[in-house]
């Protein structure tokens, strides 16, 4: 669901790119991981599960700091670790080429958002 259209008051999260880009992610591949393997679920799911999770949690904290260059660059290491469990969960073949390539572009556009906040501020 692209929340870019709806009217949200100023300051809200939901005006900041990052956030909504990120949060479409999140409902585009959480049900992808839903479909691994159940022997899977209990150690890459959760594992990916927690970085979408924490991801999240960091841009909403960071998008509220005084001193955001800390915070964003936590967000671009958990962006990191998302393209490495992607990458292994293609090669274990969890993922069909279509959707692994959909994600990785997905986490390139919310890469270079993420880079343009970065850069703004340096």
């Amino acid at each position: 669901m692209d929340f870019s259209q709806e009217k949200h008051p100023a300051g809200s999260v939901w005006n900041l790119l990052l956030f909504q880009k990120f949060y479409d992610f999140d409902v585009y591949f959480e049900p992808i991981i839903e479909r691994f393997p159940a022997f899977e679920k209990s150690a890459w799911c959760a594992q990916i599960k927690n970085t979408l999770i924490d991801t999240i949690k960091l841009i909403l904290i960071t998008n509220k700091a005084r001193d955001k260059m800390p915070g964003w660059y936590k967000v671009d290491t958990n962006l990191e670790l998302l393209k490495i469990y992607i990458r292994r969960m293609r090669q274990k073949k969890y993922l069909s080429t279509r959707t692994y390539e959909t994600a990785v572009k997905r986490l390139a556009e919310i890469g270079k958002i993420l880079g343009g906040l970065i850069n703004r501020k340096n």
